[in-house]
């Protein structure tokens, strides 16, 4: 992290002479929130503008990518000192604001952080995300899993649904832990489903069936599902008649794995997010050859499966049925700890319900997830991150990507 200091003193008059000539400049400079607050108050738009040229000058003082004008907005509580917010996230650098006579001066202090903490892929897409748009527009994210020992699994899966965007997320777990996992939800539908021996029971088909899966956008199938003989029959009978493109994860691999799945009888498309060890299991593949082959096995395996394939760890490599491939670059100490793969799942689920295709979902799921955990290893550090943190860490990361894609975009 960089600390520093950004200073401007700007003309009042000189400014609003801009305003007069130029009344577009102001759509460019400012966020809409500030031209409310500042219209009929000639001495707001040249504090705001003298703000916006501090935070570049101390970005630029640092060697960090300069922020557009835009991207930085100039908060004012009723009470209180002003405060900044930059690519949609409250940032911690310090404000000062003062003027006196035609003179407005404005000093940010703190540490700075650059727009996004990693390169954004070229092909990295994202589905809009209209003003005018309801939960309905963003879809459902159906998340299945969980027994007795593994609850906070789907939750975790659940809550990174309702974090990457998804206008709803219903989350089925087995009547065992449904009191646990309900009481730590508010945001998330919960709902319990039959079990037996502790997990799933195959007669939770019928009742997702009947209950929760019409609708769906998208489905997560396997955080924390155990490999209870009930469950497995469950998850079997499930991958038969998957009611949305389905991202299968955890046990709900293992479980395929162990009985030989044939992947292209699955009536939905299927996204697969192995770490080695998993794609081990379903390649029939020691884990070292694993590593040694990750871009081979895991294209091959998309190839032959009609699966995209998500082969995590360091280099995570994302590969399409079509032959499309994407190794992402990204190596993040801080999402070495238990549960990162439950909220990457998650997170691919709501992008999918948002209306990508799944190869395009995977690609920008990985690198989000990488971002935010990025951005809370430059804060905290590299020890000690958890999955939590990471699912709160999502939208700001998100919207800091966004920002990247839609300056892009052809004007």
């Amino acid at each position: 992290m960089s600390g520093g200091v950004g200073i401007d003193v700007t003309s009042i008059a000189r400014v609003n002479q801009l305003l007069s000539r130029r009344p577009e400049w102001s759509r460019r400079a400012f966020t809409a929130t500030e031209r409310q607050d500042c219209e009929g108050h000639p001495r707001r738009w040249a504090t705001r503008w003298a703000a916006k040229e501090a935070v570049r000058k101390l970005h630029g003082s640092l060697g960090l990518p300069l922020p557009g004008f835009v991207d930085i907005e100039v908060v004012l509580a009723a009470r209180g000192a002003p405060s900044l917010r930059l690519h949609g996230a409250t940032s911690r650098l310090r404000l000062s604001l003062s003027d006196q006579g035609d003179t407005a001066v404005a000093v940010v202090t703190g540490m700075a952080e650059p727009s996004v903490f990693a390169a954004v892929p070229g092909l990295l897409r994202l589905a809009d995300r209209p003003d005018d748009a309801h939960k309905g527009t963003f879809g459902t994210v159906l998340v299945v899993g969980g027994a007795v020992g593994y609850s906070g699994a789907p939750l975790m899966s659940a809550s990174a649904a309702a974090r990457g965007g998804a206008g709803l997320v219903r989350l089925c777990v087995p009547e065992a832990i449904y009191p646990v996992v309900a009481a730590q939800t508010l945001e998330v539908m919960t709902n319990p489903l039959p079990d037996a021996d502790g997990g799933i029971a195959p007669a939770a088909l019928e009742v997702l069936r009947r209950r929760h899966a019409a609708g769906a956008a998208a489905m997560v199938l396997g955080p924390g599902l155990g490999r209870a003989p009930g469950t497995e029959r469950f998850v079997l009978d499930m991958l038969g008649e998957l009611p949305a493109p389905t991202v299968v994860d955890a046990d709900g691999l293992n479980i395929a794995a162990a009985h030989h799945v044939d992947w292209r009888a699955c009536e939905q498309q299927v996204v697969l997010t192995p770490h080695p060890a998993e794609m081990g299991r379903l390649c029939s593949t020691p884990t070292a050859e694993v590593q040694e082959n990750r871009h081979h096995l895991a294209a091959s395996l998309a190839r032959t499966s009609g699966t995209v394939v998500v082969l995590k760890g360091s280099d995570t490599v994302v590969a399409a049925p079509d032959g499309r491939l994407h190794v992402s670059d990204l190596r993040v100490v801080a999402l070495a700890t238990g549960g990162s793969g439950d909220v990457l799942s998650g997170l691919l689920g709501a992008l999918i319900a948002q209306g990508l295709e799944a190869f395009d979902a995977a690609v920008a799921a990985v690198f989000i997830h990488g971002e935010a955990a990025l951005a809370l290893q430059h804060r905290r550090g590299r020890a000690g991150v958890l999955a939590r943190d990471v699912i709160d860490e999502l939208p700001a990361a998100q919207e800091r990507v966004r920002r990247v894609v839609e300056q892009r975009r052809p004007r």
